[in-house]
């Protein structure tokens, strides 16, 4: 089963794809003075200090953000070398400034290093005429989520269920927004749930921009008969507009990690009315990242 708290896994390859999309639909939605709804359906704590309790047990963040920006390693093995910044392409570059991990601009070492969940990457992009909803169950992470960004008025924060709270925000009255969905799928009901709530928040709202992140696992999660269909393309089939979905590939599909939960080899977007300028911004980063967290260039698909 995958760990329910968000701070075990923050900074990994499955956040650094996540983070570096959201970041590019929020610079995108930017454009126009109109305001925007952002929403995060299953927030977690917002920042995670990476030699922290959790992110220190499996160290998932050196295969990600650690590779990426050239940070110590906890192991004390030395800094490794992050790549050239002039070779990075613009989108990579960008999500490395608004982490604060630039390759040369991190902290010298991993003791004084910060990851920031999807909450905080929000509020560094949220402007004064936006609104941010943060959905968190954990009474922990809540409660350093609280500490985060209960002090910021553009915010509202909401101990409870995200997928049943969703449907008391949409439409926004601006009629622009983003939905973050980012469950943590350590229960099979979170497989059949998702639809459920994706069906009905589109009816409710189709031209936001929803981002929502799920595993690529070796064995099918999802309850029930065996589906045809993979749980992308189930997601991809609720909506007929503009819609792309993302695979990134950390390890082959026929022979992932032994000790990951159900064969994971990486991870995946939907994207439903994404920016016009997404795909070519990840045909461009996609090869990039694949050879820097991934199994190569080629380690990715759109669809």
């Amino acid at each position: 089963m995958l760990s329910y708290r968000h701070g075990f896994h923050a900074g990994n390859s499955a956040d650094v794809l996540k983070h570096m999309v959201l970041i590019f639909c929020l610079d995108y939605l930017a454009q126009k003075e109109k305001p925007c709804l952002c929403i995060d359906t299953h927030a977690g704590a917002g920042s995670y200090p990476l030699p922290g309790v959790f992110s220190a047990k499996k160290r998932e963040w050196e295969g990600g953000i650690g590779k990426l920006s050239g940070v110590d390693s906890l192991s004390g093995n030395g800094k490794a070398p992050g790549p050239d910044r002039q070779q990075i392409p613009a989108m990579i570059r960008r999500y490395l400034d608004i982490t604060g991990l630039s390759n040369g601009a991190a902290p010298a070492t991993a003791a004084a290093l910060s990851y920031p969940g999807s909450p905080e990457i929000i509020r560094r992009l949220l402007r004064r005429q936006d609104r941010g909803c943060c959905f968190e169950l954990h009474p922990e992470d809540f409660a350093a989520l609280d500490a985060l960004l209960g002090g910021d008025r553009r915010f509202t924060l909401r101990r409870e269920d995200g997928f049943a709270g969703l449907k008391k925000l949409l439409p926004p009255l601006s009629r622009r927004g983003l939905i973050l969905i980012d469950p943590p799928y350590e229960v099979k009901d979170d497989y059949t749930r998702l639809p459920r709530a994706l069906s009905d928040a589109l009816k409710r709202f189709p031209t936001g921009t929803y981002i929502i992140w799920h595993p690529l696992l070796h064995t099918d999660p999802r309850p029930g008969p065996v589906e045809t269909a993979s749980f992308q393309e189930t997601l991809l089939g609720l909506y007929n507009g503009n819609r792309l979905g993302i695979e990134f590939y950390t390890a082959p599909k026929d022979s992932p990690p032994a000790n990951s939960p159900r064969g994971m080899y990486g991870s995946g977007l939907v994207l439903f009315n994404p920016p016009w300028t997404l795909k070519p911004a990840l045909e461009e980063s996609l090869p990039f990242l694949g050879e820097i967290l991934g199994i190569g260039k080629d380690g990715w698909k759109l669809q």
